[in-house]
């Protein structure tokens, strides 16, 4: 395998091997094949990086907005002309096509540059006072070094997410990555850091969350932690960091609904159900997990999303960076789609295409599912209470809409929900019934530079994207002056 796919920990700007020099095996999920590794970190090496970024904290968050906004803008030319090598090891250590990766990378790149930009615009504001000869106003300052712990599903754009106002509001960071993808965000903060950004500044400490994570969370020189994950790992994470009083953001787990209206554009709601559900083999916190359809037109939908899901194209999206689908990432993924699938047609739902892997001799190593869906799905199925995190699309009937957000608000999760109808009256009352923090109306397009995504219940704590999320970076000071 390439040397290129064999990384140490990254601190302070130079590689460096772990303390105890235990590594990390990453495989290709297409094939089981070890494809690369990664150094394991201990906490010693957690404590180095910190250090590190709390040095340079001094000097990063001392400079200008504008400076700091050239100096991320230079940062990213480079990475950009970097996309296709940061592109190839997620698509080899993920699974997704290469197409697909490479349109993460630049994308990331995107979400950071908004934030250089925002960063200019933080404003903060003076307040009339009691006395004349005193002055009131209000300034805000970064909070110091954060803890970025980031996912495998979307590993670098996920990782932008918490990077760029962080990076824009003048913090330093240690990004911990998941063991099942270190390879492309190491790539692709060494990138940033090759193209400018102080080394001290963005640090990358690869190992267990157990134990590296747990490191950064407690770690007293850490003043914000943000993470995207599972609940129970947000729920860890709070119980260990909420003692300490630090920051905390959370995007965590999804049961995302979708009501589809007898209004409805069934053409374009069979698509976006498709894309929301299947791309990236519907390992995506924000992917539809369940449909619910007017009874009308509840069979027209499902033929419809079934034509699209068997032309769907499945392979090994780094040979062929163009196939619909690639494999999952993990094992994991397979054995929950198939339990649920088989817990559903078990209670009474019926199949209508796939339910199972993929037959020869090119799907045989990897961890591949075709893209499912199930008719007649109840509460009293797995697939419509729990996450499945895999290409799995299950539809319920309603017959009134009162029904329909019901059974859509019947969930510990409130991360999105999807609507589909032409009635604009409908839209509103309905997008302001829905227990989530994002609401799609006849389209799929949930993460947004300017939107905030914000999860409710069991989904998160704080928020991400748009320019709110600077201020989860930020601490307020209140200056009163006697003159």
């Amino acid at each position: 395998m390439p040397a290129s796919n064999h990384f140490e920990l990254f601190v302070n700007g130079a590689d460096t091997p772990g303390a105890d020099g235990e590594r990390h095996e990453v495989r290709s999920p297409a094939t089981g094949e070890v494809v690369g590794s990664v150094a394991a970190a201990t906490a010693a090496d957690a404590d180095r990086a910190v250090a590190a970024a709390a040095e340079a904290f001094k000097k990063w968050s001392a400079l200008t907005a504008y400076e700091r906004e050239k100096t991320i803008k230079g940062a990213l030319a480079h990475v950009r002309g970097n996309a296709d090598e940061i592109g190839r090891l997620m698509s080899l250590e993920q699974g997704k096509p290469f197409n697909q990766a490479r349109s993460e990378v630049l994308g990331a790149c995107d979400t950071i540059d908004y934030y250089a930009s925002e960063g200019v615009r933080i404003e903060g504001y003076t307040s009339p006072t009691e006395h004349r000869d005193m002055r009131s106003w209000v300034i805000y300052q970064p909070v110091g070094v954060c803890a970025l712990i980031t996912p495998w599903n979307y590993p670098i754009s996920l990782l932008s997410w918490k990077l760029g106002p962080a990076l824009a509001t003048g913090c330093t960071v240690v990004v911990k990555p998941t063991t099942v993808t270190p390879m492309s965000p190491l790539a692709f903060c060494k990138a940033l850091v090759a193209g400018g950004i102080p080394g001290g500044v963005l640090n990358v400490v690869t190992g267990s969350g157990s134990l590296v994570g747990d490191a950064l969370i407690r770690h007293p020189k850490v003043a914000k932690v943000a993470m995207t994950g599972s609940t129970a790992t947000g729920k860890r994470i709070m119980a260990s960091a909420g003692p300490l009083l630090k920051k905390i953001s959370l995007e965590l787990g999804g049961q995302c609904p979708a009501i589809v209206c007898a209004d409805a554009d069934l053409d374009n709601a069979a698509k976006v159900i498709a894309y929301k559900g299947f791309r990236n083999s519907g390992q995506s916190c924000s992917s539809i997990n369940r449909v619910y359809a007017h009874r009308s037109i509840q069979d027209v939908l499902v033929a419809k999303l079934k034509a699209i899901a068997e032309k769907m194209t499945m392979g090994d999206g780094l040979s062929d960076g163009a196939v619909d689908l690639g494999p999952m990432a993990t094992a994991d993924g397979v054995e929950t789609s198939q339990r649920h699938v088989s817990d559903a047609v078990a209670k009474g739902a019926t199949l209508v295409c796939g339910g199972k892997r993929p037959e020869g001799d090119a799907f045989a190593r990897g961890h591949y599912y075709l893209p499912t869906v199930l008719k007649g799905a109840t509460h009293a199925m797995a697939v419509m209470r729990e996450e499945t995190f895999g290409p799995v699309v299950p539809f319920a009937a309603f017959d009134s809409l009162e029904e329909a957000v019901a059974l859509a608000n019947d969930t510990e999760y409130g991360l999105v929900a999807f609507l589909f109808t032409r009635d604009l009256a409908t839209a509103s009352r309905v997008s302001e019934s829905l227990q989530a923090g994002t609401v799609c109306v006849n389209h799929g397009a949930v993460n947004t530079n300017y939107g905030p995504y914000a999860g409710w219940k069991d989904s998160g704590y704080g928020l991400e994207l748009s320019r709110k999320a600077v201020f989860e970076y930020l601490k307020t000071k209140h200056i009163k002056v006697q003159l």
